[in-house]
């Protein structure tokens, strides 16, 4: 029993002592928690004003977007800086990869422009840039249209002209790849339009030229050449319709590319490089014939390394040489003082096995244009394989001469020093920038002539010394 009373009353003591504890404890903690009560109470509005000036940043944020910075003073700026950098980060990854892309492309990076182009797209699903994505959609239809691949070009073309209805170019192109997908219908509704958004454009008119002509609807296409023709300067057409042929050309539409060759000559039939890339056009279409004779009359007009390349190489290959002889004739009648006509004829001559005549040419080439060198050691050939040598020496000689007046040297304008090297500084007369690039017969040429200017004047003055002494003699003397 003593035990039992013990343990309890143990246990009412420990009892009075927790009580007795938990009330300190609660007074002392109870004025604190009142006073934080009552400031969370007092302190609502300013809260309310934080959440509001935090909504106040976003709106600003989403407002400037990318066009000014947004004001991350304060704990409610740099909150808002933050949701702002998180919301956007599609968007400015979007825009880091279409600028990527569109520099890649610019540069000729293709794979990387596409591989970009893609890439922004995706970022930005919403199409929030809508004007970056028209231009990479051009780009993308561009590329592979390049390629080859019109089905995949046409819808890039598609969703470029979707995404903006005004622009020209995304309506061109997806007409040109209409066209050349079959679908004619489509395609001249798309240049309507575009002559709709510019109804002065040279371009579109030129393309709905090239639909009406190739869907054999000849009335239209004439009207639109007319179009064409009417008030335009001769020089801009010409250029107009030489660069869509090159276009065709490039892409392997050949006979678009033929027919605004020949439209451009008709312009301006005195355009040398027309006839180059139209004979070429011809030969690739295995038709050496009319090749070698739009070349040739290319060189009617004026002499042209590509045209001669051509015709020579051609000229081997090909069995009948005598018509293109003959129009080497004519242009030989135009153009009689110039002695790369006479080496070119003089090569077609030995080729039909005219030896007398073609060492006539050379020689008379030679006389005409000494420093012509191919004239030179085609004419040293030519003695050698007749076994004269002595001639063959002199040609060959000669070659090396005119070789010689060809190189180009630097010259010192203040003194007449010349170089092989271009230096900064004359090493004769210590002068800096006065070596001009020359050929050294030009070099030469400029010695001789200062060379005679000394001597006229060195003869003057003896001429002035004699009449001096003449005078002298006669006037009276000191003494």
């Amino acid at each position: 029993m003593g035990v039992r009373e013990n343990l309890s009353l143990a246990a009412d003591v420990l009892t009075l002592l927790g009580a007795f504890f938990l009330g300190l404890v609660v007074g002392a903690l109870l004025t604190p928690l009142r006073r934080l009560i009552s400031s969370i109470s007092h302190a609502s509005g300013q809260f309310t004003k934080g959440a509001r000036n935090v909504g106040d940043r976003l709106r600003q944020a989403f407002r400037a977007a990318s066009e000014q910075p947004i004001d991350r003073a304060g704990w409610t700026g740099a909150l808002a800086g933050t949701v702002f950098d998180l919301m956007t980060l599609r968007v400015r990854r979007a825009e880091a990869s279409f600028r990527e892309g569109i520099a890649a492309f610019d540069a000729g990076n293709h794979d990387q422009a596409q591989r970009k182009l893609n890439q922004a797209i995706l970022w930005d699903g919403k199409q929030e840039l809508k004007p970056l994505h028209v231009l990479a959609h051009l780009r993308l239809g561009w590329l592979h249209e390049e390629r080859g691949a019109l089905a995949e070009a046409r819808e890039h073309y598609v969703t470029a002209a979707h995404l903006d209805a005004d622009n020209l170019n995304a309506t061109l192109h997806l007409g040109m790849v209409q066209f050349r997908l079959g679908e004619t219908g489509p395609a001249i509704f798309q240049f309507q339009r575009a002559l709709e958004l510019d109804p002065g454009n040279l371009d579109t008119h030129y393309y709905l030229y090239a639909v009406y002509r190739e869907a054999g609807m000849e009335r239209e296409g004439l009207e639109q050449l007319r179009i064409l023709k009417a008030g335009e300067d001769g020089g801009v057409l010409v250029e107009l319709f030489s660069s869509h042929a090159e276009d065709s050309f490039r892409l392997g539409r050949h006979a678009e590319a033929e027919c605004d060759y020949e439209l451009a000559l008709q312009l301006n039939p005195d355009r040398v490089q027309l006839y180059v890339t139209l004979g070429d056009l011809h030969y690739l279409r295995s038709e050496p014939h009319t090749a070698l004779e739009t070349w040739s009359r290319g060189l009617w007009i004026e002499y042209s390394e590509a045209l001669a390349e051509r015709l020579l190489k051609v000229g081997v290959q090909h069995d009948d040489i005598w018509p293109v002889i003959t129009l080497l004739r004519d242009c030989l009648s135009r153009h009689g003082r110039d002695g790369r006509y006479h080496l070119l004829l003089s090569r077609w001559l030995y080729q039909a096995g005219q030896d007398t005549e073609s060492r006539s040419l050379l020689e008379e080439a030679v006389r005409l244009s000494p420093g012509l060198l191919d004239a030179q050691v085609d004419l040293g050939d030519l003695h050698c394989r007749a076994g004269q040598e002595e001639q063959a020496s002199a040609a060959y000689r000669a070659g090396l001469v005119a070789a010689q007046a060809n190189e180009t040297v630097y010259r010192c304008r203040a003194c007449g020093y010349v170089t092989r090297e271009e230096q900064a500084r004359c090493f004769e007369c210590n002068r800096w920038g006065t070596l001009d690039g020359m050929t050294r017969g030009a070099a030469e040429a400029h010695t001789a002539g200062a060379r005679r200017l000394v001597e006229r004047a060195s003869a003057v003055r003896q001429r002035l010394g004699s009449v001096w002494g003449r005078i002298t003699r006669w006037l009276p003397s000191a003494g």
